[in-house]
């Protein structure tokens, strides 16, 4: 560690006084104030459209984002041994109560302020930029084909959390499948066109611990997904989020979207497609693939009770999508 504070002492020509680990990270303490420095695993040229884009929305009076320090180079990574890390502004602080009233309302207003403020985003030539628009379609078809893998993979099981992802694989795959066979009727096109001729950015992980609050104002951190996407898919993400801790409410997402549209508009279009994403069982999809695909980081108790939360949020669920689209 020594010799990566050497390091980075000489290349950003900063005082470091003091460092502590932090999460995946560590905080410097350094004479331009307390540093967050981070081992990435990304490109220099992937560090370069994150970068940019911090920089631009801070032009665009953005000014709520944990920027990264340049290097004397006028880098904003350093190559330090086989590692490559970044150095940004520590955002001290709270992170983002969702059971909040005030909370939610704040940060329904912060992220219509971020896509307001990051139109007109061009890359520079050197970066590598990341363009999710248009690719909804192939991202929940997709997941539909993983879907399809699960249930088989579960039918050779004979666990209570195989029987009950089979009770209702069928009912969760049939609500995938209407979303999907609903886009080319819709004016996604069209959208897509828009928003990419407007360059918006979206931040694509916009929850709880990447929204701070720090002495009476929020802060949005953790740009390592940002890429041009409608903007309805951060919001639509948000709502989700919410809804999950209110058995879906329609009064809690008509004050998102309120907050929201008080600063930022979205079309009748944009309403249409955000329904969309909030109708497809991304959670369903995500409890089942995490067990079946992957080490279990949790323990069967534990996927049973993730997935009987899933299940009892059904009606919930439908109830709350039949309410939406009567709303907006």
């Amino acid at each position: 560690m020594q010799d990566i504070i050497r390091d980075i002492v000489e290349g950003y020509n900063i005082d470091v006084k003091s460092i502590l680990p932090y999460k995946d990270a560590y905080i410097l303490n350094t004479n331009k104030g307390k540093k967050l420095l981070k081992r990435v695993s990304y490109l220099p040229e992937r560090i370069l459209f994150i970068h940019g884009a911090k920089e631009h929305l801070y032009k665009n009076n953005f000014k709520c984002t944990d920027r990264y320090l340049c290097t004397v180079d006028g880098n904003p990574y350093i190559d330090i041994g086989e590692y490559r890390y970044t150095v940004s502004d520590h955002i001290e602080g709270t992170e983002c109560n969702f059971d909040s009233k005030a909370d939610i309302i704040a940060a329904s207003r912060l992220l219509a302020c971020l896509h307001r403020s990051s139109r007109g985003y061009i890359p520079d030539k050197k970066s590598m930029p990341r363009d999710d628009l248009g690719k909804l379609p192939a991202y929940f078809s997709k997941r539909l084909e993983e879907l399809k893998k699960l249930r088989k993979a579960a039918k050779k099981g004979k666990t209570k959390f195989d029987y009950l992802f089979l009770d209702y694989a069928d009912y969760f795959y049939n609500l995938g499948e209407s979303v999907i066979l609903s886009i080319p009727a819709s004016k996604y096109g069209e959208l897509v066109t828009a928003s990419r001729n407007e360059g918006i950015l979206c931040h694509h992980d916009y929850t709880h611990h990447n929204i701070m609050l720090s002495e009476n104002k929020m802060f949005v951190i953790n740009f390592d997904f940002c890429c041009f996407e409608l903007k309805v898919y951060d919001l639509a993400n948000l709502i989700r989020r919410k809804m999950r801790k209110c058995n879906w409410d329609i009064g809690e997402a008509k004050t998102i979207i309120n907050e929201y549209r008080s600063i930022e508009p979205i079309s009748q279009d944009e309403f249409y497609i955000m329904k969309l994403i909030l109708q497809f069982p991304q959670k369903f999809w995500r409890v089942a693939n995490k067990y079946y695909n992957s080490k279990h980081s949790w323990s069967e108790k534990s996927y049973l009770t993730k997935m009987q939360e899933v299940i009892m949020e059904v009606e919930y669920h439908k109830n709350f999508i039949e309410q939406f689209e009567r709303l907006f």
